[in-house]
């Protein structure tokens, strides 16, 4: 192996310029592929975190209007839902639905001094975070307490901040006073939405304060259940469609009206951005692979004038008894040597450009205003696997790019060999 090695060391320094090109394009083809994979991982983890959450297994059933007449009752009936519904979904579905949130909503304008925007009062019992996935930036979230006291008391987000505190901080907005409606309210905390496109200026309070403010009836907004047990796409509309004639059962409307009650299925959402990363990592992995491979063929062009080069040594090496195993062993292992060591300065370089790229962004949104919203490029990289991965391709990039050449060199005869160098 010493001699083998020290063989290929000779040959390569021996025409320095020769190995410096043909390791450039080695290294740029795996340069490639790392910087694509990380920006692009980089890109779906931003584009996951501004799009999914912990609140993609959730099933929204909000009131409406019938479109079919049903049992004798005319069409155009409102069909509204109440907090009963939800223990009574729980009930018929205990291996799909594992919790239900409630929910009022109602439209109001909210003031401070001589700032004021029209936007939504939104009522919920402490853990409705499960379906909302909000960040509280300030102060605390509503909890007991505020629900049995029916405490005037709320949470702004920061979209509704910019409208109404322009100038202060989160923490500084922790305390305040503002007039929802005509009633005051004392602000307990600040969030921002955890979707990055979510530009939501929903004032969250208790339950129990909005229903007795604005309410008069058990009728309710919107009802949300958490999901499980659900993995496709057509679990999921097979349990939507059986809640449905579930649900037409106790309001008495015909099954098949799907426009009696907004039903809306975030999982359908899910699934359909998970299809897409897929398709684009693979897309990526073809764009880099495509890149790869231009760069073996450089290699092997090179390996190719190598041994043209060599003719004359290679057929005397046959010549002197020289096996085939140990010509090919040479060609192979120098092409797999060129291969590997300008590849892996491809990958160090290409991580190191990935994480600058990470670093750069961090800092600009570090640098902008406040949390609203999050950074589309988020913790790019390549993972142990893709660097496992990009190896093993390096190594078959090698033994493939010096192949051709080896089977060129073992064919060479030493009267073609002395009659081409002549």
């Amino acid at each position: 192996m010493r001699d083998l090695l020290s063989e290929v060391f000779a040959s390569i320094s021996h025409s320095k310029t020769r190995f410096l090109l043909t390791g450039f394009s080695t290294a740029w083809g795996i340069f490639l592929l790392i910087v694509l994979l990380g920006t692009g991982q980089g890109i779906l983890n931003g584009v996951s975190n501004a799009w999914l959450g912990e609140d993609d297994n959730v099933v929204t059933i909000e009131p409406s209007t019938t479109m079919l007449a049903w049992d004798g009752l005319p069409v155009g009936r409102r069909i509204d839902i109440s907090e009963e519904d939800g223990p009574m979904l729980c009930e018929a579905f205990p291996g799909n639905i594992s919790e239900f949130i409630p929910e009022l909503d109602r439209e109001v304008t909210v003031s401070y001094r001589s700032k004021y925007s029209v936007t939504d009062v939104a009522g919920f019992r402490p853990g409705y975070r499960k379906v909302r996935n909000n960040i509280i930036l300030a102060g605390r979230d509503i909890n007991d307490f505020d629900l049995e006291s029916r405490r005037k008391v709320c949470l702004v987000s920061t979209n509704l901040c910019k409208r109404i505190f322009p100038s202060e901080q989160p923490s500084q907005i922790v305390g305040r006073t503002i007039a929802i409606g005509e009633v005051a309210f004392k602000v307990i905390g600040v969030y921002k939405p955890a979707k990055s496109y979510n530009v939501s200026r929903t004032i969250i309070a208790p339950f129990t304060t909005v229903k007795a403010l604005w309410f008069e009836n058990d009728c309710i907004s919107k009802l949300s259940l958490i999901v499980q047990g659900l993995e496709t796409e057509a679990q999921n509309r097979v349990f939507v469609e059986r809640m449905r004639e579930c649900l037409a059962r106790e309001k008495h409307f015909a099954p098949t009206d799907k426009k009696a009650l907004t039903i809306t299925n975030t999982y359908d959402l899910a699934l359909y951005i998970g299809n897409l990363f897929r398709t684009i990592s693979l897309f990526l992995w073809i764009v880099g692979l495509s890149t790869l491979v231009a760069g073996i063929v450089g290699v092997s062009n090179m390996m190719l004038i190598s041994v043209r080069e060599r003719t004359r040594e290679l057929a005397v090496r046959k010549a002197m008894g020289a096996r085939r195993r140990s010509i090919i062993t040479l060609v192979l292992t120098e092409s797999v040597i060129v291969t590997v060591a300008f590849g892996y300065l491809g990958m160090v370089l290409g991580m190191g450009v990935v994480k600058l790229a990470d670093i750069i962004v961090s800092a600009s949104v570090d640098a902008s205003a406040t949390g609203a919203g999050s950074s589309i490029f988020l913790n790019p990289g390549v993972s142990l696997s893709v660097v496992l991965g990009a190896t093993a391709i390096m190594i078959v990039a090698g033994l493939l790019a010096g192949y051709m050449p080896a089977r060129r060199a073992v064919s060479i005869k030493l009267v073609e060999a002395l009659a081409a160098n002549d």
